[in-house]
């Protein structure tokens, strides 16, 4: 995801080495959070690894980093996965930065109320309260919203419930025009056919949350799916062969925020192995891949969410090679998560 602080981009995400993902377990090294920056969206630079000690310390994969700006304390809180001993029995470790780049680790395993938490997505509504919303393998890959503490480094104890669907990960959280909105697709597995992208919305944090008809990556006819390319689910008509991982809040140069969805295709790098549907199983058979194939190259597509005039999210359109945005360019910490959006 990128965050957009006092004329900063600041990119955060997963860091591969030369690893295929969670495993093989020795070494457990990657993946790793890093972090990029820019003031055009278009020219990054390289900043490194998070925490100081990483990639060989601690031992473990941590993954799927989300980043806030707490305005009082005037510090940059990040929140990740934190696989200590490989999948999936995963908590949270939460960090802080004074700049952005260079984070300090607070814990490791920071935990909800549903245990083996996958996937986490921070949200800061207009009062300043901070969220995660997040899955729990241990309740069938169902999501729910954790209320985190006044600095966002920790768990308040209020947790608002699950959500009803099964089987689904990679969720965010976002507020727009008055309206709440939750989404998220099916468990993927670092799957090449991607994954559907189902919203709900309310009109407060604690809901009652209402479902958006049809999935929105999906050319389906039936309102009630969930498409996916993986599982129980795999073999539906994916409008984007991604599965949504992220979502970044963008200032524009009109006052406006651009909304930008962020889809992993994953086993698109180069060199993979067109027969491997996935990344999870074994790399024998239909899924040997060779040794110049490298998963963190692998590309992402991004989607410019676009709302009708009820605040329904519009269902996505076919693959497009670019986006334009005429991005602010004087922006502060006022274009955040928080309270201005």
């Amino acid at each position: 995801m990128i965050l957009a602080v006092n004329g900063v981009f600041y990119l955060y995400g997963e860091h591969y080495g030369n690893s295929t993902g969670d495993g093989p377990s020795p070494p457990l090294l990657f993946p790793k959070i890093v972090t990029y920056t820019s003031t055009d969206l278009m020219a990054w630079t390289f900043r490194g690894f998070a925490l100081q000690d990483w990639p060989t310390k601690p031992y473990g994969t941590f993954f799927t980093p989300w980043v806030v700006y707490d305005k009082p304390t005037r510090k940059f809180v990040l929140w990740f996965n934190a696989y200590l001993e490989g999948c999936c029995a995963g908590n949270w470790g939460v960090a802080t930065s004074d700049d952005g780049v260079n984070f300090v680790a607070l814990s490791l395993n920071v935990a909800g109320r549903y245990a083996s938490v996958d996937c986490n997505a921070l949200f800061v509504d207009d009062d300043g309260s901070a969220y995660n919303f997040y899955t729990s393998e241990a309740e069938d890959h169902k999501h729910s919203i954790e209320l985190l503490t006044p600095n966002k480094t920790a768990i308040a104890g209020t947790n608002y419930g699950l959500f009803p669907d099964r089987y689904v990960e990679g969720g965010v959280l976002f507020k727009r025009n008055g309206l709440y909105y939750a989404g998220y697709g099916s468990c993927c597995c670092f799957c090449r056919p991607g994954a559907g992208w189902i919203v709900y919305q309310s009109k407060t944090i604690t809901g009652p949350w209402m479902r958006q008809p049809y999935d929105l990556n999906c050319n389906s006819t039936d309102p009630a799916k969930i498409c996916g390319g993986y599982g129980d689910r795999s073999g539906d008509p994916i409008t984007i062969n991604a599965q949504g991982i992220g979502l970044s809040l963008i200032p524009l140069a009109d006052g406006s925020t651009a909304y930008l969805w962020h889809g992993e295709r994953w086993l698109s790098a180069k060199y993979n192995n067109p027969t491997c549907p996935d990344e999870c199983r074994p790399e024998t058979g239909v899924c040997s891949e060779p040794e110049t194939y490298a998963k963190g190259e692998g590309f992402m597509y991004i989607v410019n969410l676009e709302f009708d005039a009820d605040g329904n999210i519009l269902k996505f359109k076919p693959f497009v090679d670019s986006i334009t945005l005429d991005i602010a360019t004087d922006f502060g910490t006022e274009h955040l998560p928080g309270p201005s959006l």
